[in-house]
Order: C-alpha cells, then structure tokens, then sequence
C-alpha cells in the first residue's frame, strides 16, 4: 500500500515579481491556513528559520531561507548560512514542507515590475540577477510555478489542496 505524503507546511518562494503574494493569498484563503512574511531579521538566521520551521503548522509561508540567502549574497556580500547549516534547511523544508518555487519568465517579471506604482527596492538588473539565483535553487523545489496566468494558477492552486492536511 502507498500512502502520498501530506504537507502541514507551504514554502512559497521566488524573486520579487514573480506572482509570490497572489499565490499566498490564494493559498492561504483556500487551505484557510496562516501564513507568514519571512524577510531579513537581525540575529543568527539558522536558528531564526530552524526554529520558524519547527514551530509552524498549517501556514503558508512567504519566503524563507532561500530568499535570506539569495538576497544576503545580492545585497549584503554572501550567505548568512555555513554549507551545511543551508543543507540542513534544504532537508528540513524537504521532508516537512511543500516547497513552490515561483519562477516566471524574465519579461513577465519586468513586466509586473514597471506596472507597479511604488518604489521597489531592487532594481531591474538585480532582478534577472535574482531570477538566475532562484532558478538555481529551484532544485529545492517540489513545484515549480511558472506564474503565467489565471489557470495555471488555479491548476496549482488544487495541485496544493491535494498534498497537503
């Protein structure tokens, strides 16, 4: 007999512009979880995520230690995170976590991000930069969400409330 693996945890990830929030908000309606905005803190960001990994359930989280490291290495000079401190988040989020990877293409990001109104703080050559970064990473990803539309949005959306409790 073989059982599929349930989720109690959504890891949500992906460059600015990359349709991350719509996809949390969805989530988070839909699965009616939690969820939480993991951005940059002051302190030691293993045992910071370590212990937001270990302490949630039933969240959608937007962001995580993917983007901590892939903006410390664009913005702040490299990764807070030794190799094997990033190996064991990788696993962690691996075996406890459904892990989304948004990742569009370079003109739909560019798109979303001069149709905004605000002052963004990356620019648009760090945005490819980023994109490369994350693509990278999308490895780690048990999904990958190309972020291109209305259906494949939904498609995701019940992909998700299948793997998940």
């Amino acid at each position: 007999m073989t059982t599929t693996k349930k989720y109690r945890k959504v890891i949500v990830e992906g460059p600015d512009c990359s349709g991350k929030s719509t996809l949390v908000e969805r989530l988070k309606n839909t699965l009616r979880w939690d969820s939480k905005y993991l951005r940059h803190a002051d302190g030691n960001q293993f045992f910071r995520y370590l212990k937001e990994y270990s302490h949630q359930e039933s969240i959608v989280f937007d962001r995580s230690h993917f983007s901590e490291a892939i903006y410390s290495q664009l913005w702040r000079g490299g990764s807070p995170f030794s190799k094997r401190e990033k190996r064991i988040l990788d696993y962690v989020c691996d075996m406890h976590g459904l892990v989304i990877f948004c990742i569009p293409s370079l003109e739909d990001m560019m798109s979303r991000y001069n149709s905004r109104s605000f002052e963004q703080q990356i620019t648009l050559k760090e945005l490819n930069i980023s994109r490369e970064l994350f693509l990278a990473e999308a490895k780690n990803a048990h999904i990958v969400y190309n972020s291109r539309d209305y259906d494949e949005l939904e498609e995701i959306i019940n992909k998700v409330k299948g793997m998940v409790q």
